[in-house]
């Protein structure tokens, strides 16, 4: 039996010492008040082989390795720690690391795995930013972290999380960000959102796209609960379970645990659209305060909110984004 409990024991930030890896110093220290545990702040140094090959061959009398980086690595470890004695209190302060690396969302990514840490937070925006959506360097840490990241624009209310939404496509794979939202939701008090699109598929020039039917959304919404509750069970999770109330669409989450128990409202939306990432975008702008999801990782394109969309929706929404990779197992 698996308890819900979520411990952030090790959270790492990484940062390019930008305004948009800033929104990630704050949030960090929220979840350190929450959930207890301790920051490290990481830097990465990309490789300048380039550079280093054409110092060799014109002769210069420069050894990168020797006589740049050094002064590189001396520089980002002060930043380093200048930045978290800025904006972590003193309790939650743990190491400020240095890597240099050829590619830093490899290094990110890498790291933090083989440290064992909780979750990665990171400034939607860094250096690379845009206006539009998430920096390269953090959709790729998304793609290739096998930990949770949590990649969030601006501040962090922990006040105002009141609705957590979770897309699904009712796969197995796609419930994996399940128990993560439903431990959020516990901490923060906040309720649940299951969010399912029907993709339909039509001739969209002439808007000629066939509209389901009342018993056609009730269906797919009694299919996601029973393939939910079917996961929970198979992942040997019995301390969650969504109990039916006899209404559509709206049922309780129990939580139970070392004779505790609780409850989260649970809302599942199912709506139709062409495209699933830009209906989960439309709908978390005006309805979610924070999004748990799926995303694929490294094993290529799962299911319709896997891959492709996930990143999307990593990318674009401007809420707080959390995305958990599903354990190898349920790509089988």
């Amino acid at each position: 039996m698996e308890e819900v409990m979520i411990r952030f024991n090790k959270i790492l930030v990484p940062t390019d010492f930008s305004k948009g890896a800033e929104s990630a110093y704050a949030a960090a220290q929220k979840l350190a008040d929450t959930f207890g545990g301790k920051v490290d702040f990481l830097h990465v140094v990309p490789t300048i082989k380039y550079l280093a090959d054409s110092a060799r061959r014109l002769g210069t009398p420069i050894d990168i390795n020797e006589d740049v980086y050094p002064k590189i690595y001396e520089e980002s470890e002060h930043k380093l720690k200048k930045a978290m004695s800025q904006y972590l209190k003193k309790e939650s302060m743990g190491e400020a690391k240095v890597l240099i690396e050829r590619k830093p969302s490899e290094a990110i990514a890498r790291y933090a795995s083989s440290q064992n840490y909780d979750m990665i937070v990171i400034g939607a925006k860094g250096i690379d930013q845009t206006k539009l959506m998430r920096g390269s360097t953090t959709e790729k840490v998304i793609r290739k972290s096998k930990i949770p990241v949590f990649s969030i624009e601006g501040r962090l209310n922990e006040q105002q999380i009141d609705n957590i939404v979770v897309p699904t496509d009712g796969s197995m794979l796609s419930f994996a960000a399940f128990p993560m939202a439903v431990a959020l939701a516990d901490v923060f008090g906040a309720r649940l959102t299951l969010y399912r699109v029907m993709e339909l598929y039509g001739n969209t020039a002439t808007g000629n796209i066939p509209s389901p039917g009342k018993e056609e959304v009730v269906a797919v919404y009694e299919n996601v609960i029973t393939r939910l509750n079917d996961f929970l069970a198979e992942q040997g999770i019995e301390s969650i379970h969504v109990r039916r109330s006899g209404v559509s669409f709206e049922d309780m989450v129990t939580i139970t645990g070392k004779g505790e128990s609780g409850s989260i409202p649970l809302q599942t939306k199912v709506e139709k659209g062409v495209s699933a990432h830009y209906e989960i975008e439309s709908y978390t702008a005006d309805h979610a305060d924070l999004v748990v999801m799926a995303t694929h990782g490294h094993s290529g394109f799962a299911h319709l909110i896997l891959g492709s969309t996930a990143e999307k929706v990593a990318q674009y929404v401007k809420k707080p984004v959390i995305t958990v990779r599903p354990d190898k197992k349920l790509f089988e």
